[in-house]
This record gives C-alpha cells, structure tokens and sequence, in this order.
C-alpha cells in the first residue's frame, strides 16, 4: 500500500500572533458552488481570474463589488466552495439566480456548516497534527489561501488582516467536538 500525503499549506507572509487563540466566526457563510458551467460563469459573470487555481483546495480571497470579503477555493472544473460575509450571500444567490437559465449552475448555502478561527504560535503544527496533514506547500501570494478536507472538516490556511490564520468548516457537532479538543491544547476560545 503507497502512503499519499494530505498536503497543506501555509503563508510565507504575515505576521504569526504569539498568543493560541481560537474564535467562533459567525459572520462568514459557506456556500457550495457546482454546475457543469460553474468556471465559465465565475470568470465571465462574476470577473473572477481562476488562472491560480490550478489544483484542488487552491483558492484566491478579494472582495465583491460592495466590499464584501470572500475566498473561493477551487475543488474541480464544476465545483467550489466560498466562505463569503454573511450579508453577501442574498446578493450572490439573486446574482446566480439570474443567470441560471443560462449556465448550468447550482449555489447551495451550506447553513449546515459552521467556522471556526484558530491562530497563534501553534496554530499551523496543531492543524497539521490534529488532522494527519502533511506540511509542504507555501503561499507567496497574499490573495492565494488553501483549503485541505480531513474527515469531516475542511481545514484552510488564509491571510487576514496581515495574520496567518486556520480556519475549520464542519458541522457544528464536529465543531463542537474539535474546539473542545483545540482547547485541551491550549488554544483560548474567545
């Protein structure tokens, strides 16, 4: 049996904050993004240059016309996932709306899903450990983010506010779970 790493990645810029922390991050949704035409629709309707997502759980952040942050990670020709501002998913789901007579898309709000932020010290090695990925890759572009599956959390590795930053994605239960683990590690659930 051939071992196949789970790789993941981390910011080379930024700055790594001293003290474990780990919040709840209630003001961002995720929402799944698939359909046959999802990459012609991203970069034609919505302007998004896809060209550096080139392998899955590669993903860009920016901001929507009215200043709203996302991150889109890439899984395939026909799927992503945003983690998008909260007030921002009505206006993509009226957006998507209108064009879904004329590309075969489908926007799923993923309300079943919930985020939590870890940073600190230890965040990346605690990530890495605590869901069997293999370090390796480095991000050298501030708006490039990374975003790994492990069992039933997705993982990702973003830039924020010029902090390095972990987020987990999972149903709240998981969630739940895994803070209570984190916390045991020493990361303060603000």
């Amino acid at each position: 049996m051939t071992f196949a790493p789970t790789m993941f990645a981390k910011h080379r810029q930024g700055i790594t904050p001293a003290i474990n922390s780990m919040a709840a991050t209630h003001n961002l949704t995720v929402l799944d993004f698939s359909g046959f035409e999802a990459t012609p629709f991203l970069s034609q309707q919505m302007g998004l240059n896809l060209n550096k997502l080139m392998a899955p759980g590669l993903g860009i952040q920016g901001k929507l016309d009215d200043g709203q942050l996302y991150s889109v990670y890439y899984f395939s020709e026909t799927a992503y996932r945003f983690v998008v501002d909260s007030g921002a998913v009505a206006i993509l789901k009226q957006f998507v709306a209108k064009h879904v007579d004329d590309y075969d898309i489908e926007l799923v709000v993923r309300d079943d899903l919930a985020i939590t932020t870890l940073s600190g010290q230890q965040a990346f090695d605690t990530i890495v450990s605590s869901f069997e990925l293999t370090p390796g890759l480095r991000l050298s572009d501030e708006l490039v983010c990374y975003g790994r599956q492990s069992g039933e959390v997705f993982v990702t590795s973003v830039l924020e506010q010029g902090e390095q930053r972990y987020q987990l994605i999972a149903q709240l239960p998981t969630l739940n779970k895994w803070q209570t683990t984190l916390q045991a590690q020493g990361f303060n659930l603000n």
